[in-house]
């Protein structure tokens, strides 16, 4: 009898600074990493500036070692709520860019940050450019402030992705863990949080320096750990503590993965 193969976890790049990318991975090869989840930002890599040539390279690499499944943006969904406004225009130009160079590294998302809430009227304004017809790619929003993981405001983003196609969330660990210790109902939050799990495409075990030992973290496990394999939600570690260097983020890394890992385990 075939036992269930280990859950498979890739890594964040933003655990690492001052690193290139091709000595990323480089590291990621030689310490088997499964997949790599990409900063790819004017703060990271900034891919949508990068030459088809490099890209092109970088790609190869990927093919021949680790790949790079997704990439994230310093965009915020905030930014595609007026359409037809500057800003809107700006953001939806560095959008495009940036999912043309996700596309020629071999990802499958590209990732926004909302940083605010939305309120009704700025949810029937959103038009977030579609990525998937020019490029096969899913954008993923990480809900980025504890605020959004309040019943109302988790109803509202349930409501408007169930009725857009392309969109999905990146659930990060350290975020909900927050709205945890902030919250004045936090029995409430697991089941509130419920609502997002059919419109969730990946999760980000996240480690600010102070470890997974909150209960947000647990919560997060428990409601993706015990998803049915027809239902795959990709797991990735996210490093933000201090030590941004090559040997603590992979000491975290492991760490995590052992604690995601054990907690499957014990579950049913």
């Amino acid at each position: 009898m075939t036992g269930t193969p280990p859950t498979a976890i890739g890594l964040y790049s933003i655990g690492i600074r001052h690193i290139e990318l091709e000595d990323l991975l480089a590291l990621a090869t030689a310490h088997q990493l499964p997949f790599l989840h990409l900063r790819g930002g004017p703060r990271g890599f900034d891919v949508a500036r990068r030459d088809i040539a490099t890209l092109s390279r970088w790609a190869r690499r990927c093919r021949m070692g680790v790949p790079i499944t997704m990439v994230t943006a310093d965009l915020d969904l905030a930014d595609f709520v007026r359409p037809g406004t500057e800003t809107y225009q700006q953001a939806s130009a560095e959008l495009d860019r940036l999912g043309r160079a996700a596309a020629v590294l071999g990802a499958r998302a590209v990732r926004l940050l909302a940083r605010r809430v939305l309120d009704e009227w700025q949810w029937s304004d959103l038009a977030v450019p579609d990525l998937a017809a020019p490029y096969g790619l899913t954008t993923l929003v990480e809900l980025h402030d504890p605020a959004w993981f309040t019943a109302d405001a988790l109803t509202s983003a349930a409501a408007h992705l169930k009725r857009t196609s392309g969109l999905e969330v990146l659930m990060d660990t350290d975020q909900v863990h927050r709205a945890w210790l902030c919250s004045a109902i936090p029995d409430a939050l697991a089941g509130n949080l419920s609502q997002l799990v059919p419109h969730t495409g990946a999760v980000h075990v996240s480690d600010n320096g102070d470890g997974l030992t909150g209960a947000g973290h647990r919560i997060v496990a428990r409601t993706f750990g015990a998803l049915s394999h027809d239902r795959s939600v990709e797991i990735a570690f996210e490093w933000t503590g201090a030590d941004r260097d090559q040997q603590s983020c992979l000491v975290r890394y492991r760490r995590a993965a052992a604690w995601w890992r054990s907690g499957l385990e014990d579950r049913p």
